[in-house]
């Protein structure tokens, strides 16, 4: 492996770190086109190592959301059980339907979403009373209204990854936001603990079908540590409306690159 090769690798780890611990978004979105256009590494193979390190990546950063008090282990569970028989699901249905250009209706959404963000960080934040935006004026107990979100809503992002490939991270994030009433901080800790097992179903497919590059995984995973190390720590000192922007400003950058590495390079 050559030197310029390591260091590809290794900041595809650290960047996709960074982005899974400041906004808890999927490391995929960030390591998978530095992984094939700098270290020669096959599409199919660079998802494989890009969810082995948002697994350790998203474990890290849970861990430290964890040490600040904003974590919910019990949701993340549930929606992750949720996600993965929506992903089994799924990715049988995408075998027998047609490419109907998922992946750019998803960077659309994110695309209008991180605008907003950005505009209106205060958006992100949870209402006044506390209570989901989404379901305010259903007569639920909130416990209710987080046990059927988790459900429904994993199963719905479970769906959505297995039929387009997406990494489900940001979507996670708005359902803990606007259908749970989650702080930001509370919704990253948790979105990204829900991203390890998600992950983890999706990365150990990757490693078992054909020759896998161990050697590249464990340098991104190391990248992977320090990137989520650094920026869950940044991101636990920010105050929530500043962390909304830079949620925003982030999410505005990814789609931007999604939409055009899939239709301009």
């Amino acid at each position: 492996m050559s030197i310029a090769t390591i260091v590809a690798v290794l900041i595809a780890g650290c960047g996709a770190g960074v982005v899974t611990g400041l906004i808890g978004a999927s490391a995929v979105t960030f390591a998978v086109p530095v992984l094939i256009l700098f270290a020669s590494v096959s599409a199919y193979q660079a998802i494989g190592v890009s969810l082995l390190t948002d697994v350790v990546a998203s474990l890290v950063a849970a861990w430290v959301y964890h040490k600040h008090g904003r974590l919910r282990i019990r949701p993340a569970l549930i929606i992750a059980a949720a996600a993965a028989t929506g992903a089994l699901i799924g990715s049988w249905l995408s075998t027998r339907l047609p490419d109907a250009h998922l992946g750019a209706i998803t960077a659309l959404i994110i695309l209008a979403t991180g605008i907003r963000l950005t505009v209106r960080p205060q958006s992100l934040l949870p209402h006044e009373s506390g209570k989901p935006r989404l379901l305010m004026r259903l007569p639920l107990s909130t416990s209710t209204v987080h046990l059927v979100a988790s459900l429904l809503g994993g199963l719905g992002i479970g769906l959505f990854c297995g039929v387009s490939g997406a990494g489900g991270g940001i979507s996670i994030l708005f359902l803990l936001v606007y259908a749970m009433g989650f702080s930001p901080h509370e919704a990253i800790g948790t979105s990204v603990l829900v991203m390890a097992f998600t992950a983890a179903f999706g990365g150990v497919a990757h490693t078992i079908h054909g020759a896998f590059p161990w050697g590249i995984a464990g340098l991104a995973a190391i990248g992977g540590i320090v990137g989520a190390l650094g920026a869950s720590a940044i991101a636990n000192r920010c105050h929530e409306r500043r962390l909304a922007r830079v949620a925003g400003v982030t999410f505005t950058v990814l789609a931007a690159v999604m939409l055009i590495s899939r239709y301009i390079l």
